[in-house]
């Protein structure tokens, strides 16, 4: 009898398991000219809430034959507050010569997510570049690989900045380009990433020039030098930064753009690629 009772002492105090809920993420590489693979033996992806990791969410161990690997949450099935992961695709050795896909989300309102199964793509630079720059006027300059050069008076920067489409397309070239530049400083091809980070920086700011226009006329936009280099890039954020803030009155899109453009003010030109452009590219 004493046993027993000593039984039913131990599991209530015990604590339960705790539930979980699944999401199957499905990896695939694309290297030209092949057709899309499994990503095997990669790892490991980051789960945020927020911007810091979270202890709630793992995806432990690495892809496997097949390119998946399964993620785990913690969870309370009577939990009626939804929360927002964010699930981060890593970069590491074996990713190198490819993009990095763009950054999903997905929601867990008790152990309920929004979707079952994530798919994420890293494709090889040339096909990224070919696939982003087609039907634009970029699209004979990216479709032979090499290493083009920014031509800061070249006319297909209005073409393309002219619309929200347009904008989109180069602030995602600005990202690619610039990823593609860490990556052969990171070989120590020199001369190879100098192109290319002269590409990505010169996209920015051909979209701060831009951004200036739309929104605050031609005076300000001929203040906005268009170049390939970095100091006249950070310049250029100053210049428009001081605009804004001497405004009288700020309105939301004001705002929008000031916290943008202090951003980028104190972020280091290594991080500049995976940086924010939202409100400066589309709003």
């Amino acid at each position: 009898m004493r046993t027993l009772v000593m039984a039913l002492v131990l599991a209530s105090a015990a604590p339960l398991a705790a539930a979980q809920a699944t999401l199957q993420l499905l990896v695939k590489q694309h290297a030209s000219p092949n057709t899309p693979k499994p990503f095997r033996d990669l790892g490991r992806f980051d789960i945020r809430l927020g911007n810091t990791s979270s202890s709630d969410g793992e995806c432990p161990g690495n892809t496997d034959a097949n390119g998946k690997v399964s993620c785990r949450f913690v969870c309370k099935p009577d939990d009626q507050v939804a929360r927002n992961f964010k699930i981060v695709p890593p970069r590491n050795e074996r990713t190198r010569g490819f993009t990095s896909p763009v950054t999903r989300e997905v929601a867990l309102k008790g152990c309920q997510l929004s979707v079952a199964e994530l798919e994420f793509v890293y494709m090889d630079f040339a096909i990224a570049l070919r696939d982003l720059t087609k039907g634009t006027p970029l699209e004979t300059q990216f479709a032979s690989v090499g290493t083009p050069r920014f031509d800061a008076a070249s006319k297909e920067w209005d073409q393309l900045s002219a619309t929200p489409a347009g904008r989109q397309k180069l602030d995602q070239l600005r990202t690619l380009t610039g990823e593609i530049a860490l990556e052969k400083a990171s070989d120590q091809d020199t001369a190879s990433a100098t192109r290319w980070d002269h590409f990505s920086v010169g996209i920015s700011n051909v979209l701060l020039k831009n951004s200036a226009f739309r929104n605050y006329g031609r005076e300000t936009a001929t203040r906005i030098e268009v170049s390939p280099n970095k100091a006249d890039f950070y310049k250029n954020l100053r210049v428009l930064g001081a605009h804004i803030e001497a405004k009288e009155a700020m309105t939301p899109l004001d705002a929008r753009v000031l916290t943008d453009v202090n951003k980028l003010s104190s972020t280091s030109s290594d991080k500049l690629p995976a940086a924010s452009f939202k409100s400066i590219a589309l709003d």
